[in-house]
């Protein structure tokens, strides 16, 4: 989840004033904490069609169908990462294979290649956040535009929740503190894009730490830290992909025994970048609200119903 959501918030959120992106990534966080607390092993996507019947059937077709087209979406992010070039769908299409063949090889396997992308992703991240404080001007860290801008946070957060649609095969570790550093990670990036560029540059640019990252050097030998930003952006939309993907197989599943629903997924998602590449924000927010809040809390609380 850390490293498909570095993706998001260094593409979409560091154009954000950062109490919002505090605000609706929190909020996210504590809704992380619910859902693993009250989710049973089998996932979301087993409980969905278990508990409610058909009406839970009909639902996981729907959030299969919205996760492939948010996949869609979700693959335009690795042209942003390359801001100077036009990447577009190529880029997009070759993570949707990487992802697909992920799918194929199961959750475990995604998820143990996302830990070890996630450190790395830890790193440049740090790396670029600290050695731009310098250069940060306080007085832009005001609070800009108004509190909405939080529930499009909110709704970005919650892209990779895809994963507990999936079955827990190992001990979950409850109660733990790591997915509290997830909005403060988001709001202090987005604090420092601020702080440097302005909020108003940063609002205006495409990939705001894109333009942060040609700004900072380090110690004087590394000038050039965009390439390597821009590969971290990659590596993140790759550990997001993999994990909706793997969403979807488990959510298809349900309706039917295919071992090929997570490559066509994927597929479908990729004829589906252009249409995606267009769609509102708003819109885009909504099925976000539905499909991974509203009816992950509904199915919880039908299966506690006595």
């Amino acid at each position: 989840m850390a490293a498909g959501l570095s993706a998001v918030v260094g593409v979409c959120l560091c154009g954000i004033s950062w109490p919002w992106v505090l605000l609706g990534g929190a909020t996210a966080v504590g809704y992380y904490y619910y859902i693993d607390r009250v989710l049973p092993e089998e996932g979301l996507a087993a409980r969905l069609a278990g508990t409610m019947g058909w009406l839970g059937k009909f639902l996981a077709a729907l959030t299969l169908a919205w996760t492939a087209a948010v996949m869609g979406w979700a693959a335009g992010l690795a042209d942003a990462a390359f801001p100077m070039v036009d990447g577009f769908p190529q880029l997009g299409w070759a993570l949707l294979a990487l992802a697909a063949w992920g799918s194929r090889k199961g959750s475990a396997a995604c998820a143990r290649c996302s830990g070890v992308l996630c450190l790395f992703l830890l790193v440049l991240y740090g790396v670029l956040t600290v050695f731009s404080l310098p250069d940060v001007q306080w007085q832009e860290l005001q609070p800009q535009g108004d509190w909405t801008h939080s529930i499009w946070c909110l709704a970005l957060f919650l892209l990779p929740a895809g994963v507990w649609y999936g079955p827990c095969t190992g001990e979950r570790k409850k109660g733990g503190l790591l997915p509290l550093l997830l909005p403060v990670f988001a709001a202090a990036l987005a604090a420092v894009t601020a702080g440097v560029l302005t909020p108003q540059l940063a609002a205006a640019r495409p990939v705001p730490l894109y333009d942060l990252a040609q700004s900072v050097s380090l110690f004087g030998v590394v000038e050039r830290m965009e390439p390597l930003l821009s590969a971290a952006m990659t590596m993140g939309v790759f550990s997001l992909l993999s994990s909706l993907a793997c969403a979807c197989r488990h959510l298809g599943e349900q309706l039917y025994p295919w071992k090929w629903t997570g490559p066509g997924a994927c597929a479908l998602a990729a004829a589906l970048m252009y249409p995606m590449k267009t769609i509102a924000g708003d819109f885009l927010a909504a099925g976000a609200l539905l499909f991974w809040l509203a009816i992950p809390l509904l199915t919880t609380a039908v299966s506690k119903a006595p």
